[in-house]
């Protein structure tokens, strides 16, 4: 997480000065739900996860900060079939429908 609030305060132009740096984002976000903390940086699935008890704040920047999650069988799996199966799924509409719902942007860079 440093590393995308670090991207972020660079993308935005501003120095942050965090009254506390968590190790990590659910640190961050029970700070943030219990009301020890007024703001955190957390990331749009975990605002969603919140179910409501925290109110999101987009802006420009974050999109400097994106994560990205590949996914790939392992080269030496004996599940190969069900390997593809579950890619398929995640990857199919089902997947990035249910993906969509939790916050998480579209598939990008998928080979053809």
């Amino acid at each position: 997480m440093r590393a995308a609030a670090d991207t972020v305060e660079k993308a935005a132009g501003v120095t942050l000065s965090p009254v506390s740096e968590e190790s990590s984002v659910p640190d961050v976000l029970g700070k943030v739900t219990s009301g020890e903390a007024d703001a955190g940086l957390v990331y749009a699935t975990d605002v969603k996860g919140a179910g409501g008890k925290i109110k999101g704040i987009p802006f420009d920047e974050s999109g400097k900060a994106v994560n990205t999650y590949p996914i790939a069988p392992v080269g030496s799996s004996r599940s190969k079939e069900l390997a593809a199966a579950f890619i398929a799924m995640v990857t199919g509409a089902d997947g990035q429908k249910t993906l969509g719902e939790a916050g998480f942007g579209a598939l990008s860079n998928l080979p053809p």
